[in-house]
């Protein structure tokens, strides 16, 4: 699977894709999906050292708004609000967790700053998503160059 077979994994709205691989004849399709997802805020960006202010809780609000679906109850986003932790991965594998009942995850699109970019979707594509290389830098870790499910 290519880079390009995973855009529509990430963004489902046929708008989003045209501006994606029109970008990407004058940037990489990992750039363009990267730029994209910072403007339209379909991606979450947080630095390596966490969140504030509820930020991975208030990003699964708007998503099931957009949506019109239910990812997590009232209850469940409170406790993932007021969950403490040492490093992200930590938080996201609790959101995870919540998510995955719905058929849902919470993953890390590979970055070469000191951030993170996570997104919402299906589980079912799971697999496809995980399995492409999308960063080319032998200077970032092989295994940060896919995205990541944590779990």
């Amino acid at each position: 699977m290519s880079d390009e077979n995973i855009v529509p994994l990430i963004f489902e709205d046929n708008d989003d894709l045209k501006v994606i691989f029109n970008n990407s004849k004058m940037q990489s399709i990992y750039t363009s999906v990267l730029e994209h997802g910072m403007l339209t805020k379909k991606f979450l960006y947080l630095d390596y050292k966490g969140e504030e202010n509820y930020e991975i809780v208030n990003y699964i609000l708007d998503y099931e708004f957009d949506k019109n679906i239910e990812l997590a109850s009232q209850e469940e986003l409170e406790k993932l609000g007021e969950y403490e932790y040492e490093f992200l991965p930590e938080k996201v594998k609790e959101v995870n967790k919540v998510i995955s009942s719905k058929g849902y995850g919470l993953f890390s699109y590979p970055t070469t700053g000191d951030f993170y970019a996570l997104f919402i979707a299906k589980l079912e594509n799971k697999k496809e998503l995980l399995q492409v290389e999308l960063l080319e830098d032998e200077y970032i870790p092989h295994k940060e160059r896919f995205i990541q499910y944590f779990y």
